[in-house]
């Protein structure tokens, strides 16, 4: 009976002994990578630490005041000044330190077309076709 308890002490010391020496190695420490988002004019819009390979999610989508002859509509993110452009729910995994910067596409405002405007136009096409034809029969009125 000696022997028995003694084999089981025996065999729950190396069993003890390899689980030491199994949580005893040193984990490597996790890298986290600085995603920086930045508006146009270079204002931060939102910092954010990412596990390496992590998902980057970007803030929500910023805007620009409008002027008057400039609507300015998101498009997405930058890392490389406007070559690249990201939605942004489709920003690459992280790996390394990125500051991404808001892109906007320029959409020129026109005239505002009114029902005057419209009206004009129709009397300036019928305007235009008189003129064809007295051309063409080189007619004159009140003669």
């Amino acid at each position: 009976m000696k022997k028995i308890i003694a084999v089981l002490l025996s065999v729950l010391m190396l069993f003890s002994a390899f689980s030491i020496v199994c949580f005893a190695e040193e984990e490597t420490p996790e890298t986290y990578y600085t995603i920086t988002f930045l508006d146009y004019d270079g204002t931060v819009l939102g910092t954010r630490k990412i596990v390496e390979n992590g998902v980057v999610d970007a803030p929500e989508n910023p805007s620009r005041e409008n002027t008057k002859e400039v609507e300015y509509i998101f498009k997405g993110w930058s890392a490389d000044d406007g070559a690249t452009v990201y939605a942004p729910k489709t920003l690459p995994i992280a790996t390394a330190d990125v500051t991404y910067t808001a892109v906007y596409a320029e959409d020129v405002i026109e005239d505002t077309f009114t029902f005057w405007n419209f009206v004009q136009s129709i009397f300036d096409r019928i305007n235009l076709i008189f003129e064809y034809f007295f051309r063409l029969f080189d007619m004159t009125w009140g003669e």
